[in-house]
């Protein structure tokens, strides 16, 4: 668990920020450093503890933390493009260090009080979270809220000192506010049922809460962080923190699979190539292309998207539908573009790709996993930019 870890001295919080080459340096250093320890991580089904050593000595979690902390306070096409360097490496650990990237972001959010309970003490703070509002039981009590209930796929828990979970208020019946609540790794237990195909190096397990106590300074309002007026935004400005988590987030996350796909179109050419000019050997090299394609086109929807979207808060607008829309068109185009890719490449990798110890058949599987995410789903995303388009006959 994170308790075992130490803080970061006074003087550590004073170095200076890594800038965005720095942190591509530092990541792609790191990512051969992930291929080595892919099968390791698969087994152990969490984040090995070196990776997690890698991480803080690098700093590569701390892209989003706020300047005032000593963080870089870098945006989010920064942590797309770290993403995509790391996720060579191996999709497990890339994605791990690409949730604690983004939710530094996510703390900086809360009230300035909570700010410091994170980072105050530790500066290296490791944040998980299952941000999907639930209906679990909830309790409004004098200074803030009561929670009891099961909050699944939080990646990266293991070596969480904190987490982020998302809850509605009210009864069922009832809309309810949507909130976001923020609770040391000493109120919760973990259910280590992250046991799957693909990805399971995540540790994406699942958070407990037994009547939890959650302080009013520890919550916030998703209307406000969507409407980029959280707590937070009095203390950091940066354009970044007035983003909103749904509908533009999974940018950073596509970036893991799509980075992973980019490995394996690398892999391919190098120990596979064209087949020379044996049997099939023309089929091999169009699916070579195709993949190469098909994986430089997704890196371009992704890094297209981050930008824009970074320029329009830059400017001080504001992200609104048209904005999630479009976000969601491209990230989830860009992770069945991964999909498709790696699907082409697996198909004639030949039957030594079928052996465990294969990088391929891992990253194959970690691609499809990654795909099932509830953000990168095309049909959804899909549906979603048509109707703000056209308007559907009876749809609001």
């Amino acid at each position: 668990m994170a308790e075992g870890r130490m803080s970061a001295s006074p003087d550590a919080r004073k170095k200076a920020a890594p800038d965005l080459p720095e942190l591509l340096r530092r990541a792609a250093a790191l990512a051969p450093k992930f291929r080595a320890r892919a099968a390791d991580c698969e087994t152990l089904r969490r984040t090995p503890d070196e990776t997690i050593d890698d991480l803080i000595e690098t700093r590569l979690h701390r892209m989003c933390q706020p300047a005032r902390f000593g963080g870089s306070e870098l945006d989010w096409e920064a942590v797309c493009e770290v993403s995509l360097v790391l996720g060579r490496g191996d999709c497990s650990q890339a994605w791990v260090s690409n949730i604690y990237a983004e939710h530094a972001y996510v703390i900086a959010l809360f009230a300035d009080e909570a700010q410091q309970e994170v980072w105050g003490a530790k500066i290296d703070a490791l944040v998980s979270a299952s941000i999907i509002p639930l209906r679990n039981a909830i309790e409004r009590v004098s200074g803030g809220w009561k929670l009891s209930g099961r909050w699944s796929f939080a990646s990266g828990l293991h070596h969480a000192d904190w987490v982020v979970i998302a809850n509605f208020t009210g009864d069922p019946e009832d809309a309810g506010e949507h909130l976001n609540f923020l609770i040391p790794a000493t109120d919760y237990v973990i259910d280590d049922d992250w046991i799957t195909m693909g990805m399971s190096g995540t540790g994406s397990a699942t958070i407990v809460l037994d009547n939890a106590f959650v302080p009013e300074h520890r919550t916030i309002a998703n209307s406000d962080v969507a409407a980029g007026r959280a707590p937070g935004t009095a203390f950091n400005t940066a354009p970044l923190y007035r983003m909103p988590f749904f509908g533009f987030a999974q940018l950073a996350l596509c970036s893991v699979p799509v980075g992973t796909a980019l490995g394996m179109v690398e892999d391919f050419a190098a120990n596979i190539g064209s087949g020379g000019s044996g049997p099939g050997s023309e089929i091999i090299s169009e699916r070579l292309s195709e993949a190469a394609v098909e994986t430089h086109a997704a890196t371009l929807l992704l890094r297209d998207r981050a930008r824009l979207n970074m320029e329009c808060l830059t400017a001080g607008e504001a992200l609104g539908e048209t904005e999630a829309a479009l976000t969601m068109r491209d990230g989830a185009y860009a992770m069945s573009l991964a999909k498709r890719a790696a699907t082409r490449l697996f198909d004639v990798a030949g039957g030594r790709a079928q052996y465990l110890s294969a990088p391929i058949q891992r990253a194959f599987r970690d691609i499809q996993t990654s795909g099932s995410h509830g953000s990168l789903n095309w049909p959804r995303s899909a549906l979603r930019y048509a109707r703000s388009l056209v308007k559907t006959p009876g749809v609001d």
